[in-house]
């Protein structure tokens, strides 16, 4: 096959035509069992200075030289003749399309990633340089936010994220790129998360995850979206369409708030571990009960944070939102403060190891107080159910309560209401009388 490109319009050198031959054949050299590999070669022929170049794509198919037809330009008189000549064909029509294109049609929109196509590249030097798909630019987005120093949960996120793309441009067999992003390719990004990915020892995620997921890719998109002009890319605004038809997957789940009640949270606090570790993961639970603070602020108080009793800090969860919190140190609090010498970061720890060692802790108290109903699945995130339940439950403003736990909003705090019937009872006591 022979193809003529003019390099004017490519690439804006002049009207001289260079003329491409790309052909089917087998190497002349064979391996220890007498196999040869089968290659695409393209042939270059530069009309302005007569020069010719080639250069061989692999195919990776192997056979006996006798049962390839150099007339045909194909595997004959082979078992597997039928299953090789496909994969032949596949590399012939990705190498064609890609000299066809002029360099611009990238490996995976015409075949696979397995084939290595770079070596052509130097033929389209206006096309040479590597196209960023979609996971280098979230990379990318990535080292942004790090060099802006935002918090290892939210960089985690984003992380876990590209790692969901790339899991999903695997299974696929080809890479996602800008242009690539639309309704459809939501569709099946969607289908992929539900339905195939691993999610550790199951399949499949829950619409809740599969929203943060998409929350975060449309965080990267809007952001390069929003700069199209400085930062070229060829992105549509489908990721921006809303509603049932929309770009966007998934609902929030608000999971139900797993808070101790004061039976359980006075065992707790009296009770004295053996165990110095356990005595210090009670002390950590202890200190998120006591304050509300989520687990990515309650280790790094300071004596920094502490001004006139007072607790100050800047939630790191709600950074972006400017929120600040400021409470008044309640006297539990402060036993507790006064114990690590107003230095909470000498209780620092990962949040698996803690979310681990809760779990031998309340397995304690299970057996301890039996009749306390103690459960084993108490998370760093119950202490600050505890705080923000129990506050709800002696009359607190919610007002008041936001301002104390740095929440932004009130629309996660509803989770609370599930568990405060008694406390609604006695709000309408003061209106209407309930039976």
């Amino acid at each position: 096959m022979q193809i003529n490109i003019g390099l004017s319009d490519a690439y804006g050198f002049n009207t001289e035509l260079d003329k491409f031959s790309v052909r089917k054949m087998i190497l002349p050299r064979t391996n220890k069992l007498g196999l040869t590999k089968v290659i695409i070669e393209v042939y270059r022929y530069k009309y302005h200075d007569n020069s010719t170049s080639f250069k061989r794509i692999s195919t990776d198919v192997w056979v006996l030289p006798k049962c390839w037809s150099k007339k045909k330009q194909e595997v004959i008189h082979d078992s597997e003749a039928d299953v090789k000549n496909k994969n032949i064909d596949k590399v012939y029509v990705a190498v064609k399309n890609f000299i066809n294109s002029k360099g611009r049609q990238s490996t995976n929109q015409i075949y696979s990633e397995r084939l290595n196509l770079s070596s052509l590249k130097e033929y389209f030097p206006s096309n040479s340089s590597q196209r960023k798909c979609l996971t280098d630019y979230i990379q990318d987005y990535y080292d942004l936010r790090k060099a802006q120093q935002t918090t290892q949960g939210t960089l985690k996120e984003f992380k876990t994220m590209k790692n969901r793309v790339i899991a999903f441009d695997t299974y696929r067999g080809k890479k996602t790129y800008m242009e690539n992003i639309d309704i459809t390719w939501s569709d099946n990004f969607d289908l992929f998360l539900r339905n195939i990915a691993i999610n550790r020892n199951t399949v499949g995620y829950g619409d809740g995850t599969i929203e943060k997921t998409y929350t975060i890719l449309i965080t990267v998109l809007n952001h390069y979206y929003d700069r199209k002009k400085s930062e070229p890319v060829n992105l549509s605004d489908d990721f921006r369409k809303k509603g049932k038809n929309g770009f966007k997957r998934g609902s929030k789940s608000i999971n139900d708030a797993n808070p101790l009640n004061d039976q359980q949270l006075n065992a707790l606090a009296e009770y004295q571990f053996p165990e110095e570790h356990l005595q210090r993961i009670r002390d950590r639970f202890l200190w998120q009960c006591y304050t509300g603070m989520r687990y990515g602020d309650a280790f790094s108080i300071t004596k920094s944070n502490i001004d006139n009793a007072w607790l100050h800090y800047t939630p790191n969860k709600t950074i972006n939102h400017r929120v600040k919190v400021s409470q008044p140190i309640n006297s539990s609090a402060l036993e507790l403060l006064k114990k690590y010498d107003f230095d909470m970061t000498k209780l620092a720890i990962t949040n698996q190891a803690y979310n681990r060692e809760l779990e031998d802790l309340f397995e304690v108290l299970k057996v301890k107080y039996p009749k306390l109903n103690f459960k084993t699945d108490y998370g760093s995130h119950c202490g600050r159910d505890t705080f923000i339940s129990k506050c709800v439950q002696q009359g607190v403003d919610w007002n008041t309560i936001l301002s104390w736990v740095g929440q932004s909003s009130f629309a996660i705090m509803k989770r609370y209401i599930k568990v405060t019937n008694q406390y609604q009872k006695t709000q309408m006591n003061k209106a209407f009388k309930v039976k």
